[in-house]
């Protein structure tokens, strides 16, 4: 039994000995599923909540610089605020020194100004004119020439030489197919009727009457005023100086204008009925040495009639005079620039062109048209002007027919300046969008020339 023992021991020895031994290495752990879960949530988590953090940090930074941002463009609107206010106080400030300065100014130029008002109406009729009068010979109304050995039988008045500018006539001309009597009532009733006392009085050849007065300050459209007022029996036309020199093709001139009306104690030789009479014009009150004559507006106020231009359109008419100013110092026509000639040819468009040659303002005639063509300098320009008058504009049967020789004797009498007349009166949008400009910018070079050369 005991060697049985033995010898199992010693088997269990002897295989002990024999086992071999294997070295197991550490290999990774393994993961444990729950726990990595929940750190990636964690994470996720932490990362949304560290992005939300960055997301507030910004929008407060948005938030402070735009708060920023707001208070500066306040304050610098507020800047601008005051600036404006400041500067509108400036501007108040220096129109209150302006108009204080102006009312010290009038203060000391109404009485100047009164004074000197007073001194042209207290003198006589007489006095006004005595520079103005032009003396008329042998019953005619041709003027008299230094040297002539000839009757004096008359005088005209230029109003245009009366020195205070002021003088006017209204001029009442009774239908001349009425009767002595039945002038002569008519003639009575305008001065009981239509007329205040202090006027100066001239029966004129026909029975009609000349009222003298002052202007005043009222702006006529033009120095002679013909028929502004017309009845039945009498037409009405008001002359006085407004523009003492003439103008041409809208151009005001270096010549003075007459203005002339006829004076009293004046006769002139005429034909009426084949037979010659001498008639006359007489003073009906003393004419002569009246004063402090009565005011145009104060009389056509009494009719209720206005043909007074706004003081504007008066200033426009002066400007528009100088800007057309085309006479040289030595006498002689302003060339016309190709800009200004090129703009007028392309304004005379649609135009109805007649032959007869009618004033300007009332008709476009083909003399006139070829006057300012011929005028032209630039050659192509004035040959595309040729050109359209047949296609663009319509011609009368006797501008047709009296074409070559308009064109004859337009050539002769060349004036670039009247397209811009014919413009003013027949083409007026586009001569205020396109020629005036043009003139107003000629004139102030011209101007700044003649600055420059002094």
């Amino acid at each position: 039994m005991a060697t049985e023992e033995s010898t199992s021991v010693q088997t269990i020895t002897n295989e002990s000995i024999n086992i071999k031994h294997i070295t197991l290495e550490k290999g990774p752990k393994r993961q444990n599923n729950r726990k990595s879960k929940t750190d990636d949530k964690a994470n996720e988590l932490m990362d949304k909540l560290l992005e939300e953090q960055e997301l507030a940090r910004i929008k407060r930074e948005q938030d402070e610089f735009d708060a920023q941002k707001k208070e500066v463009e306040e304050q610098e609107f507020t800047r601008h605020i005051m600036e404006d206010i400041d500067q509108q106080k400036i501007k108040e400030q220096e129109k209150q020194e302006q108009q204080i300065e102006m009312d010290q100014l009038l203060e000391k130029l109404i009485p100047i100004a009164a004074q000197m008002k007073e001194e042209t109406v207290s003198k006589t009729i007489m006095e006004r004119v005595k520079n103005a009068m032009v003396n008329t010979v042998n019953y005619t109304k041709i003027g008299y020439k230094e040297g002539e050995k000839k009757q004096v039988t008359g005088k005209l008045i230029d109003l245009t030489l009366v020195e205070d500018g002021d003088l006017c006539v209204i001029d009442f001309d009774i239908n001349k197919k009425l009767s002595i009597e039945e002038t002569d009532k008519i003639r009575q009733n305008i001065i009981d009727n239509m007329l205040p006392a202090n006027v100066g009085l001239v029966k004129t050849a026909h029975g009609g009457l000349h009222a003298y007065c002052n202007r005043d300050g009222y702006t006529l459209p033009s120095n002679r005023c013909v028929k502004c007022i017309v009845l039945d029996n009498i037409e009405i036309d008001i002359f006085g100086q407004m523009f003492k020199y003439k103008e041409h093709g809208g151009m005001e001139q270096k010549e003075l204008v007459q203005n002339r009306v006829v004076g009293p104690n004046s006769s002139f030789r005429e034909t009426k009925n084949n037979k010659r009479e001498i008639v006359k014009y007489e003073a009906v009150n003393d004419w002569a040495n009246m004063t402090h004559l009565a005011s145009l507006r104060e009389i056509l106020d009494s009719w209720n009639v206005d043909i007074e231009i706004p003081f504007k359109e008066y200033v426009d008419k002066v400007n528009m005079r100088e800007f057309g100013w085309q006479i040289t110092e030595d006498g002689t026509i302003d060339k016309m620039s190709d800009e200004i000639a090129q703009a007028c040819v392309d304004g005379l468009k649609n135009l109805e062109i007649h032959n007869y040659p009618q004033p300007i303002n009332m008709e476009v005639s083909l003399l006139s048209i070829f006057s300012g063509l011929y005028g032209i300098t630039n050659e192509q320009i004035r040959g595309e002007g040729m050109k359209n008058i047949r296609q663009f504009n319509k011609l009368t049967v006797n501008a047709e027919k009296n074409y070559g020789e308009a064109s004859f004797n337009g050539e002769r009498k060349p004036n670039p300046w009247i397209l811009t007349k014919i413009l003013r009166y027949h083409n007026k949008d586009y001569y205020e969008s396109t020629i005036k400009p043009l003139l107003k910018q000629n004139y102030e070079v011209k101007k700044q020339q003649k600055i420059s050369d002094t």
